[in-house]
């Protein structure tokens, strides 16, 4: 609100504002007609239908069981309503780090040869 105080006070017009800011005109508007009007921040990020069966979940992935139509399966089964979508995007990362291998170097001392055959 300062902000767009400020920009009126130079002499900007609303959609000068606008366009600064990078909001919309109405908003400019609505903000100098009522200054009073609350401000949002942003929503708090809702709880995923998976939640409840991660525990499960990471039962099963330590099981070894990485498909998405049995896993899905599983889990309505145990009264998951949710979709598969919800539980291939929270696999995808975790696929991606299983298939990452370890290295593991051998250092040899100095003067003393490493040989593989």
């Amino acid at each position: 609100m300062e902000e767009i105080r400020r920009l009126v006070q130079e002499g900007l017009s609303i959609t000068a504002i606008s366009m600064v800011l990078g909001c919309d005109r109405k908003t400019v508007r609505k903000y100098l007609q009522h200054p009073d009007v609350p401000r949002y921040g942003p929503r708090r990020p809702r709880r995923s239908k998976l939640e409840l069966y991660l525990p499960y979940l990471k039962e099963r992935l330590a099981a070894g069981v990485w498909d998405t139509v049995v896993l899905l399966r599983e889990l309505r089964q145990r009264g998951y309503s949710g979709g598969g979508t919800i539980l291939k995007d929270h696999l995808q990362p975790l696929r991606q780090a299983a298939r990452e291998v370890a290295v593991r170097r051998f250092e040899t001392p100095p003067v003393h040869q490493a040989q593989v055959d």
